[in-house]
């Protein structure tokens, strides 16, 4: 609002000057001016819309030739004009359809059925065309409307009302977009505002009674709309923030005796008798690994756990990449696990079950007086479920990961108190994948398909201990700064933690390109971390048969893969990775070779 030197406003300034003055002379003879410029604007505006729909014309033509050109047996052609089509009816079979595009009242879609052309009432490029002039009279429309603003010239009017006043316009001097009436309520209200000891939120537009009706929320960092809760809400931070790591064996550092994380660099915490709670706890310390025997789980070979590989790693990252002061963001990391165990051993209504609730009860109790939450679960589990005579199938195991999801989440929050949702943080396993490939398969649909649900890492480059089935107590740490990222990319960034992600793939002759989401591209061989691998750990089948894989190279975003022979037209072609070959020296049933996700990709 422009208030003038004697403390009138720019309206009742505006308002208070005669029509015949020079001042008022020279102040119309600027609008004019400006809304000349306008209309030149919009009139060159018309003008390429108008070529536009010429050439949208002449592109229709040309795809519609290349495409009917392209079917089989010739049952659809295309010519200019109507009399081109008559002189051709020999080489046009019998109920063909056929396109006029350039003949006047004669321009359409016809059906020949051998003896005569019966014109059909859908014409795309009159549709196309008719869409256009509309376009232009809204355009026009628009233009007249702006031609009788009459209000301040400083302002360049974008939207008027019946009155030809400015609802919506770009002033010049002060350089933004105003609002008519609504800057002057805004303003009116501030001081009000001001007030507020809630310094957190900023108000863009309040009702009557000062209350924020579209704002910022700078602690949560989203919107504000009249109070609706928004989608992708960023979760909010606790004094106390659980991780809790959920599964069998490799989530409670099965066969790693040999403790690693000994202190605690940042502020992190667990329980006072070791991270899976081993006895009874009486206190709160910082994170470090034990080894008990008897382990929690009745285990006596559990030592390192993922637990401080996650949390030191999380805290890490967030200082690093988020500025944010370890102190500020304390995680409570504990593992809830019990090796050998099926999913159908870990579900709501099961002993193991009611133990993941119990860390989460005695958390929140030993850190009464501190505000508490769960973020989000690790799931470290499949295994038992992937082995000879059980063999889970696919479409039981993502019923049953996706209800424990959602069992979890609600008994948790009951716990809680919390508003904010629980999700699960998965690993992909390796182990039993090459026999049974179904876990790894849910795990990496569920990341792709669900927001309940994200992935941190294979498992086929870590080190694996001696029985090839558990990992050393390095492979432990690594695997937990795997999910310590994905849980500062989940809970600090609010966003999908990072994996390459298969999207799809063609067959193009005798090469398959497949493409990926690549979080840095580009995508490389690696020979360095990982093993060397038969054709880079992918198999490529046609009608079911292994084909001879020529070469593979990364492009960018992409693999690509050529065989030996182009596939017949009518050939089923599936990819596999990381599902048939095992690196040399890696002895895990099941393995891989490519910085990515399992996947398998069928063309048929």
């Amino acid at each position: 609002m422009v208030i003038t030197k004697d403390g009138r406003t720019q309206r009742e300034f505006n308002e208070s000057v005669p029509f015949w003055t020079d001042d008022y002379v020279a102040f119309k003879q600027e609008t004019y001016i400006r809304e000349e410029k306008i209309i030149e604007h919009n009139i060159a505006t018309v003008a390429e819309e108008q070529q536009r729909a010429i050439i949208r014309e002449d592109d229709i033509y040309n795809d519609l030739r290349a495409k009917i050109g392209g079917l089989e047996g010739g049952s659809a052609k295309a010519y200019k004009t109507f009399s081109e089509a008559q002189s051709d009816t020999a080489n046009i079979p019998a109920n063909s359809t056929v396109y006029v595009t350039n003949d006047g009242d004669n321009t359409g879609l016809y059906n020949f059925d051998g003896v005569a052309f019966v014109k059909s009432d859908y014409d795309p490029v009159k549709q196309s065309n008719e869409f256009t002039k509309a376009s232009i009279s809204s355009l026009s429309q628009n233009l007249s409307e702006i031609k009788k603003s009459n209000e301040d010239s400083s302002v360049i009017p974008v939207l008027v009302d019946s009155q030809n006043k400015i609802l919506i316009g770009y002033n010049e001097s002060k350089d933004r977009i105003e609002a008519g009436g609504l800057q002057e309520q805004v303003i009116e209200n501030f001081p009000n505002l001001m007030k507020s000891e809630d310094t957190t939120k900023v108000a863009v537009l309040t009702d009557s009674m000062h209350k924020i009706l579209i704002g910022y929320d700078t602690e949560k960092d989203q919107a504000i709309i009249a109070g609706l809760e928004l989608p992708n809400k960023k979760p909010e931070v606790a004094e106390v923030n659980h991780f809790v790591f959920d599964g069998q064996s490799l989530g409670i550092g099965a066969t790693a005796t040999t403790i690693l994380s000994t202190y605690q660099p940042y502020f992190n915490v667990t329980f006072g008798t070791g991270p899976r709670m081993d006895s009874a706890p009486v206190s709160v310390i910082p994170l470090v690994e034990q080894f008990n025997s008897p382990a929690s789980d009745g285990g006596t070979d559990r030592g390192e756990t993922p637990c401080s590989g996650a949390a030191n790693y999380a805290s890490r990252a967030m200082m690093l990449e988020n500025g944010i002061n370890p102190k500020d963001h304390v995680i409570f990391c504990s593992a809830a696990g019990h090796g050998g165990y099926r999913i159908d051993q870990l579900e709501k209504g099961t002993t193991w079950y009611e133990f993941l609730l119990h860390h989460v009860s005695e958390a929140k109790r030993l850190n009464s007086g501190k505000t508490y939450k769960v973020q989000a679960i690790a799931w470290v589990q499949g295994e038992n479920d992937a082995i000879t005579g059980t063999q889970t199938s696919y479409e039981l195991y993502r019923q049953k990961l996706e209800k424990l999801q959602r069992d979890a989440n609600d008994d948790i929050k009951e716990i809680t108190g919390q508003v904010d949702d629980i999700k699960f943080i998965s690993y992909q396993l390796s182990y039993a994948a090459r026999t049974w490939s179904a876990q790894a398969l849910v795990q990496l649909h569920l990341a792709q398909e669900s927001d309940s649900f994200a992935l941190s890492t294979p498992m086929y480059h870590m080190p694996y201990a001696p029985d090839n089935i558990h990992l050393t107590n390095v492979g432990y740490k690594w695997m937990g700064a795997y999910f310590g990222r994905a849980y500062k990319q989940l809970i600090v960034d609010n966003r999908k933690p990072d994996f390459i992600n298969p999207k799809g793939a063609q067959l193009i002759g005798d090469e398959i390109h497949i493409h990926f989401d690549v979080p840095k591209a580009p995508l490389v061989l690696d020979t360095t971390t990982l093993a060397p691998t038969t054709d880079s750990g992918f198999k490529v089948l046609v009608n079911d048969a292994s084909a001879t894989i020529s070469s593979i190279t990364a492009e960018n975003d992409k693999v690509i893969i050529k065989i030996s022979s182009t596939p017949a037209a009518s050939a089923s072609v599936k990819v596999r990775y990381a599902l048939d070959y095992l690196g040399a020296g890696i002895s895990i049933t099941g393995g891989g070779f490519w910085k990515s996700s399992r996947f398998n990709n069928r063309f048929n």
